[in-house]
């Protein structure tokens, strides 16, 4: 008690830290204690070593299949860096200026971020579906019948369709805290470069791209938790299989499949399951270790 009273702010960090050891550090602990059985769910635990992982290393027909989704993932993950992150910003910059109509572009742009995905997800079945999708129906009736295709059903164009659909649902979450931070600048620094002769592409190289890294570092790491962990846009775009030849395969669909999709030997494993889990909490800690001495590395010399 003494030390308490001394050091308050333990009864104010305790709540939270005991919360946090129950439904996240002892859950992370159960899984890698679980990735080592051999376990359906149900009945006896078999206790197995690590030939779950070695299975995901070495087995010729699941190995493939878990690093063309570890694949997808970061081919996703360089696109949130490269694609979706500059689109973000490129629309609060706009904003920022204040071209015509910007209020209502604006909302148009941030609504689609409230609708959930999984909606957004069906609608988009229902408009590439080569058999009773839309878009197919419009063309042929417009006669563009040469301009109909599989869609989602090709592999070359359903990982592409996959990022426009995601770019048009989640441009509007980074679009505004870009363009709140933009809007925090102080009036005084805008100024005070207005009359030392600086034109825009100078303000926005010299002032608006400095001043947004904090902004920008928050936007990519929830960018990137998220690519990390999909599952329900791939999942009801290409189904549990993850699309023609895998060209919508995720870790998460992975996971899904072999943990409760009984694709392993017929039977749910969720020791198989959490070997995955393990196997991607690595990849998502190496990833967010780098990410993050990079991103750090900017803001301190910025």
């Amino acid at each position: 008690m003494n030390k308490i009273k001394k050091r308050p702010y333990i009864m104010f960090i305790a709540p939270g830290f005991l919360i946090y050891t129950m439904f996240i550090i002892v859950p992370i602990i159960y899984v890698f204690g679980l990735s080592t059985l051999d376990w359906s769910g149900l009945g006896k635990m078999n206790f197995i070593g690590l030939d779950n992982f070695k299975t995901i290393f070495t087995d010729p027909r699941i190995s493939p299949a878990f690093w063309h989704a570890v694949k997808n993932n970061v081919k996703y993950l360089f696109c949130v860096w490269f694609i979706i992150t500059p689109i973000q910003f490129l629309l609060a910059y706009l904003f920022f200026l204040k071209i015509p109509a910007y209020k209502y572009y604006k909302f148009m742009i941030f609504m689609p971020y409230v609708i959930s995905s999984t909606i957004v997800s069906f609608f988009a079945t229902m408009i590439f579906n080569p058999n009773i999708g839309f878009l197919n129906e419009f063309l042929t009736k417009a006669g563009l019948e040469q301009f109909t295709g599989a869609w989602l059903g090709d592999p070359s164009m359903a990982f592409k369709i996959m990022l426009i659909l995601i770019i048009w649902q989640s441009s509007g979450s980074g679009m505004m805290i870009f363009y709140a931070n933009m809007m925090d600048i102080p009036s005084e620094v805008m100024e005070a470069s207005s009359i030392d002769g600086c034109n825009d592409w100078q303000k926005l190289i010299r002032i608006l791209i400095p001043m947004s890294l904090p902004a920008c570092a928050s936007t990519i790491i929830m960018s990137s938790i998220w690519a990390l962990g999909v599952f329900d846009i791939p999942y009801i775009l290409g189904g549990a299989n993850g699309g023609v030849n895998g060209s919508l395969d995720f870790v998460n669909l992975l996971f899904y499949r072999y943990t409760f999709g009984s694709a392993l030997n017929g039977k749910a494993n969720m020791g198989f399951g959490a070997a995955i889990s393990v196997c991607m909490f690595v990849v998502i800690m190496m990833i967010t270790v780098v990410q993050n001495k990079v991103l750090s590395k900017f803001e301190y010399e910025n």
